[in-house]
């Protein structure tokens, strides 16, 4: 049984490295369904979500969510570290490099030992290798150390990214209340006499959200990572200035500026982007008619320009339509706290309160 250690040895370690270095070191998405990220994602998020969202109170249901991205990289790393462990002593106990490790009988419990002290630099076990089981040996600890020092080099990284994701999503909540919504961020800044400043919000969230599309697309378990805050969420932040740019553009009779349209480009083509990276499935997403009015209302009363209902019904249902589905989806999967207009409020709405 032995011939066949070596080629299942060398596979688990090249598709461990390859999946390391499309995960941590190459600057894209990494597609396909069997990479280790995704199988732990799809085996562990939604029995831990489940828990979550069925937590009686908001700071309970945060505390368990919050915990799950820093779990899962630290299980992430804990699995390639352990194939590697496997790959190599696979190797070592081929009839290629068993003889190398010293006289007698070799069991794979010890070239699994002597693969893990190489993997550690620890040393080789009490026992010195011959011929080309020292490069094995060698390739294994040139593997531990640069498996380590790569992910010491990826946590600034995904930090930094995360502070400035949430810096935007802290701001927002003077102007769009928590959770924030688009409705909110028009009435807040309507009401305040703040109405000519939307323009250069929407320029810096066009900004945002580049950024987020970016770095979430690089290093997907930033998606998972919650805000500080219990009522607030990067999708949701998303969601409520795209309704509120979408508003502008659908419902306002002024010409509205070029940056809302600039913004709700941008906003779109990051959720379709993030919505088929998931694999998700599109929600429906319908905003009743009685909701609408009111918020027309309360543009009126905010000094906004707005066009007759029915015009502006129509308009803003089908310019929503691009995007909300599948952003309700994402919110819905991140158990996202629910907002205005995005989330899933008729599950987590009734089993949360403060």
């Amino acid at each position: 049984m032995r011939w066949i250690a070596l080629p299942t040895g060398i596979v688990i370690l090249v598709w461990t490295l390859l999946d390391v270095f499309r995960t941590l070191v190459m600057p894209r998405a990494a597609r396909g369904r069997l990479r280790l990220s995704r199988i732990l994602f799809q085996a562990m998020w939604r029995p831990w979500r489940w828990v979550g969202v069925r937590r009686k109170t908001i700071q309970g249901r945060e505390r368990v969510l919050a915990t799950a991205a820093p779990f899962f990289f630290f299980v992430l790393l804990v699995g390639w570290v352990s194939l590697a462990l496997l790959g190599y002593a696979l190797v070592l106990w081929s009839p290629a490099f068993v003889h190398g490790m010293g006289p007698g009988e070799v069991s794979f419990g010890d070239t699994l030992y002597t693969s893990g002290t190489s993997l550690f630099t620890l040393g080789f076990g009490g026992g010195i290798a011959t011929g080309w089981t020292r490069a094995i040996a060698v390739v294994a600890g040139a593997t531990g150390l640069g498996l380590f020092a790569v992910v010491i080099a990826y946590l600034p990284v995904l930090y930094q990214a995360f502070n400035r994701r949430e810096v935007g999503v802290l701001l927002l909540d003077a102007r769009a209340g928590s959770p924030p919504s688009g409705p909110e961020l028009l009435h807040r800044m309507g009401s305040a006499g703040a109405a000519s400043s939307l323009p250069e919000l929407f320029a810096e969230w066009e900004r945002w959200v580049a950024d987020v599309l970016e770095t979430h697309m690089s290093y997907p378990l930033l998606a998972v990572f919650r805000s500080p805050h219990d009522e607030t969420s990067w999708i949701t932040s998303l969601g409520s200035v795209l309704d509120a740019a979408t508003l502008i553009l659908t419902s306002v009779q002024d010409e509205p500026d070029e940056r809302a349209r600039l913004l709700y480009g941008t906003g779109v083509h990051a959720v379709e982007d993030l919505f088929y990276y998931l694999r998700l499935t599109e929600r429906e997403s319908v905003i009743g008619r009685d909701e609408f009015e009111d918020v027309l209302h309360d543009m009126k009363d905010d000094g906004f320009s707005v066009r007759p209902v029915d015009d502006a019904f129509a308009r803003f249902t089908e310019k929503r339509a691009k995007y909300a589905p599948r952003l309700d989806a994402i919110a819905v999967l991140l158990a996202a706290p629910p907002g205005l207009w995005i989330g899933d409020r008729s599950f987590l709405g009734a089993r949360t309160a403060h």
